[in-house]
């Protein structure tokens, strides 16, 4: 009779921590570092149910399961206030480039993900011109029809942010060949073939000429090529 007092005395112990630990819930969200993302999406992404925001169940999910994939952010870190409060500190996707459609300048990230549509033109983002799209909704993926064409885009753009050549602009002719407008230079890199290695090659090259006005074909780039069997014309 004692065992079986002690047993339901127990029990109704647990349930009671039990209780207390899912009705402990997260109120207070502080996000940090989101400028183009909204604190209602990031909240919306990071607790798709009540549930979720029980504080025992964010923290087992958080620091155990998969990470959430929240749009326009590529990363972030939860930090504990107290039980009921967490600081969210994100870092956001960057545009590689922007299309104009519609008057709007529709920027997007390394993925091809729409990061923003504004009339506002910025100086530190290169410009893609001669192909058209169908869309320019934030959190969406560019609607380009030919995925061979977009890949390149996408390819171009995030080698030359990742290797700080800072472009004005890459042109798509009628026949899906590229070129690059680096300050005086253009890069000629015709069609979307061997477009690492042109890649490669011109940020070998891009030093030497630098200062120079001309334009410099790499559509026939090729692995064991010197870059002294460069076509370069200058310009005066």
């Amino acid at each position: 009779m004692r065992r079986a007092f002690k047993i339901i005395i127990y029990l109704f112990i647990l349930m009671f921590v039990i209780n207390i630990l899912f009705n402990v819930k997260i109120k207070n969200i502080d996000i940090v570092g989101n400028d183009k993302a909204s604190d209602a999406e990031i909240v919306t992404s990071l607790f798709e149910n009540e549930f979720e925001r029980v504080s025992l169940v964010f923290f087992i999910k958080n620091n155990f399961g998969k990470k959430k994939t929240i749009p326009l952010i590529s990363s972030y870190n939860v930090s504990w206030i107290t039980p009921f409060s967490i600081k969210v500190n994100v870092n956001e996707n960057k545009a590689v480039a922007f299309m104009k459609r519609d008057l709007r300048n529709v920027y997007f990230d390394k993925d091809g993900t729409i990061i923003e549509s504004t009339e506002e033109r910025r100086t530190d983002v290169i410009e893609v011109m001669g192909v058209s799209f169908r869309n320019y909704e934030k959190g969406e993926k560019i609607d380009i029809q030919n995925k061979k064409l977009l890949n390149a885009i996408l390819n171009i753009s995030t080698f030359l942010t990742e290797y700080n050549l800072h472009g004005n602009m890459i042109e798509i002719d009628s026949n899906e060949n590229f070129s690059i407008y680096i300050d005086n230079i253009i890069a000629f890199m015709g069609n979307t073939d061997n477009m690492e290695i042109k890649l490669l090659r011109l940020n070998d090259i891009f030093p030497k000429i630098s200062t120079l006005s001309g334009r410099l074909d790499l559509s026939n780039a090729k692995e064991n090529m010197l870059d002294e069997q460069y076509i370069f014309k200058k310009t005066s």
